[in-house]
Protein backbone atom coordinates (compact mmCIF):
# COMPACT_ATOMS: atom_id res chain seq x y z
CA UNK A 1 0.00 0.00 0.00
CA UNK A 2 1.41 3.45 -0.85
CA UNK A 3 1.25 6.29 1.60
CA UNK A 4 0.19 9.85 0.37
CA UNK A 5 2.14 12.14 0.18
CA UNK A 6 1.30 14.90 2.57
CA UNK A 7 1.58 18.29 1.67
CA UNK A 8 2.67 20.46 4.61
CA UNK A 9 0.67 23.86 3.42
CA UNK A 10 -2.68 22.33 3.61
CA UNK A 11 -2.23 18.95 5.32
CA UNK A 12 -4.38 17.54 3.22
CA UNK A 13 -3.03 14.69 0.53
CA UNK A 14 -1.88 15.75 -2.25
CA UNK A 15 -4.13 13.74 -4.23
CA UNK A 16 -7.32 15.16 -2.69
CA UNK A 17 -5.54 18.66 -3.46
CA UNK A 18 -5.41 17.93 -7.58
CA UNK A 19 -8.74 16.18 -7.53
CA UNK A 20 -10.43 19.74 -6.09
CA UNK A 21 -8.61 21.81 -8.43
CA UNK A 22 -9.99 19.96 -11.39
CA UNK A 23 -13.05 20.14 -10.20
CA UNK A 24 -12.78 23.72 -8.96
CA UNK A 25 -12.00 24.09 -12.57
CA UNK A 26 -15.20 22.43 -13.83
CA UNK A 27 -17.24 24.69 -12.08
CA UNK A 28 -19.81 22.31 -11.27
CA UNK A 29 -18.76 21.79 -7.68
CA UNK A 30 -17.58 25.11 -6.14
CA UNK A 31 -19.82 28.40 -5.90
CA UNK A 32 -19.07 31.56 -3.51
CA UNK A 33 -20.81 31.94 -0.46
CA UNK A 34 -21.85 35.32 -1.45
CA UNK A 35 -24.15 33.47 -4.06
CA UNK A 36 -26.21 31.49 -1.53
CA UNK A 37 -29.22 33.06 -1.92
CA UNK A 38 -29.27 33.57 -5.68
CA UNK A 39 -28.68 29.58 -5.55
CA UNK A 40 -31.48 28.94 -3.60
CA UNK A 41 -33.75 30.90 -6.09
CA UNK A 42 -32.37 29.26 -8.94
CA UNK A 43 -33.55 25.64 -7.06
CA UNK A 44 -36.72 26.18 -5.64
CA UNK A 45 -37.45 28.04 -9.73
CA UNK A 46 -36.41 24.93 -11.32
CA UNK A 47 -38.20 22.66 -9.25
CA UNK A 48 -41.37 23.89 -10.74
CA UNK A 49 -40.54 23.67 -14.48
CA UNK A 50 -38.99 27.26 -15.10
CA UNK A 51 -35.58 27.63 -16.71
CA UNK A 52 -33.42 30.13 -14.72
CA UNK A 53 -31.34 32.09 -17.04
CA UNK A 54 -29.82 34.49 -14.38
CA UNK A 55 -30.51 35.34 -11.10
CA UNK A 56 -29.08 38.87 -9.82
CA UNK A 57 -29.29 41.05 -6.42
CA UNK A 58 -28.26 44.67 -7.29
CA UNK A 59 -25.22 46.08 -5.32
CA UNK A 60 -27.00 49.24 -3.92
CA UNK A 61 -30.30 48.59 -2.72
CA UNK A 62 -32.18 45.26 -2.17
CA UNK A 63 -33.63 44.94 -5.75
CA UNK A 64 -33.22 41.16 -7.24
CA UNK A 65 -33.88 40.71 -10.94
CA UNK A 66 -34.57 37.32 -12.51
CA UNK A 67 -34.88 36.02 -16.02
CA UNK A 68 -36.26 33.20 -16.41
CA UNK A 69 -37.49 30.78 -19.56
CA UNK A 70 -41.33 29.32 -18.91
CA UNK A 71 -41.27 25.94 -20.39
CA UNK A 72 -44.60 23.83 -21.01
CA UNK A 73 -43.93 22.30 -17.73
CA UNK A 74 -43.82 25.25 -15.80
CA UNK A 75 -47.21 26.59 -17.32
CA UNK A 76 -48.75 23.58 -16.80
CA UNK A 77 -47.86 23.57 -13.25
CA UNK A 78 -48.71 27.10 -12.59
CA UNK A 79 -51.96 27.07 -14.72
CA UNK A 80 -53.39 23.74 -14.02
CA UNK A 81 -51.81 22.40 -10.60
CA UNK A 82 -52.36 25.31 -8.73
CA UNK A 83 -55.59 26.62 -8.25
CA UNK A 84 -56.19 30.20 -9.54
CA UNK A 85 -57.40 32.74 -7.02
CA UNK A 86 -60.83 34.25 -7.69
CA UNK A 87 -59.43 37.78 -7.94
CA UNK A 88 -56.77 36.41 -10.48
CA UNK A 89 -59.35 34.62 -12.81
CA UNK A 90 -60.45 38.03 -14.42
CA UNK A 91 -56.42 39.19 -15.24
CA UNK A 92 -55.56 39.49 -18.99
CA UNK A 93 -52.22 37.44 -18.23
CA UNK A 94 -53.46 34.67 -15.51
CA UNK A 95 -49.78 32.98 -15.83
CA UNK A 96 -48.18 36.46 -15.01
CA UNK A 97 -49.98 36.27 -11.47
CA UNK A 98 -49.84 33.24 -11.05
CA UNK A 99 -46.31 33.53 -12.01
CA UNK A 100 -46.05 36.38 -8.83
CA UNK A 101 -47.39 34.60 -6.35
CA UNK A 102 -45.71 31.53 -6.81
CA UNK A 103 -42.59 34.12 -6.21
CA UNK A 104 -44.06 35.57 -3.07
CA UNK A 105 -44.47 31.57 -1.60
CA UNK A 106 -40.91 30.83 -2.44
CA UNK A 107 -39.77 34.21 -0.63
CA UNK A 108 -42.01 33.54 1.74
CA UNK A 109 -40.41 30.21 2.71
CA UNK A 110 -36.94 31.43 2.34
CA UNK A 111 -37.15 34.28 4.27
CA UNK A 112 -38.92 37.63 5.06
CA UNK A 113 -42.47 37.97 2.17
CA UNK A 114 -42.50 40.31 -0.60
CA UNK A 115 -45.34 42.84 -0.34
CA UNK A 116 -47.43 42.68 -3.67
CA UNK A 117 -46.42 46.09 -4.54
CA UNK A 118 -43.18 45.70 -4.38
CA UNK A 119 -42.70 42.84 -7.24
CA UNK A 120 -42.99 43.01 -10.92
CA UNK A 121 -43.27 40.19 -13.58
CA UNK A 122 -42.81 41.20 -17.24
CA UNK A 123 -43.35 38.85 -20.07
CA UNK A 124 -41.90 38.66 -23.75
CA UNK A 125 -42.80 35.68 -25.32
CA UNK A 126 -41.73 32.21 -23.26
CA UNK A 127 -38.94 34.53 -21.26
CA UNK A 128 -40.44 36.31 -18.17
CA UNK A 129 -37.95 38.90 -15.96
CA UNK A 130 -38.95 39.34 -12.35
CA UNK A 131 -38.40 42.07 -10.46
CA UNK A 132 -38.57 42.97 -6.56
CA UNK A 133 -37.51 44.12 -3.19
CA UNK A 134 -36.06 41.64 -0.99
CA UNK A 135 -33.88 42.76 2.08
CA UNK A 136 -31.92 39.45 2.34
CA UNK A 137 -28.87 37.71 0.35
CA UNK A 138 -25.52 39.53 -1.03
CA UNK A 139 -25.06 41.53 -4.41
CA UNK A 140 -24.01 39.03 -7.40
CA UNK A 141 -25.03 37.36 -10.21
CA UNK A 142 -25.50 34.07 -10.97
CA UNK A 143 -25.64 33.18 -14.54
CA UNK A 144 -26.32 29.72 -16.39
CA UNK A 145 -23.86 28.13 -16.79
CA UNK A 146 -22.98 26.30 -20.23
CA UNK A 147 -21.91 22.57 -20.05
CA UNK A 148 -18.97 21.52 -21.68
CA UNK A 149 -19.61 17.93 -22.71
CA UNK A 150 -16.13 16.53 -22.38
CA UNK A 151 -14.28 19.04 -20.28
CA UNK A 152 -14.45 17.34 -17.36
CA UNK A 153 -13.53 13.81 -18.55
CA UNK A 154 -10.20 15.04 -20.17
CA UNK A 155 -9.65 16.50 -16.72
CA UNK A 156 -10.02 14.02 -14.73
CA UNK A 157 -8.59 11.20 -16.89
CA UNK A 158 -5.12 11.53 -15.85
CA UNK A 159 -6.05 11.25 -12.06
CA UNK A 160 -8.16 8.18 -12.77
CA UNK A 161 -5.06 6.67 -14.69
CA UNK A 162 -3.01 7.13 -11.92
CA UNK A 163 -5.08 6.08 -8.93
CA UNK A 164 -6.30 3.12 -10.45
CA UNK A 165 -6.62 -0.40 -8.44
Amino acid sequence: MKWPVISTASLKPVKEIFLQRILRRCGAYYHSGDLFYQELWKQRLHQTGLRVISVERLPYHHVWDIRLYCTLTAQTYLLVSKPVPKQYASAKEVLLKQLQSEIQQIAQDLGPPIKSDCISVARTGAYFRVSFLWPVGRPGRLLKKEKRAEAFSFLIRPWVRRNRN
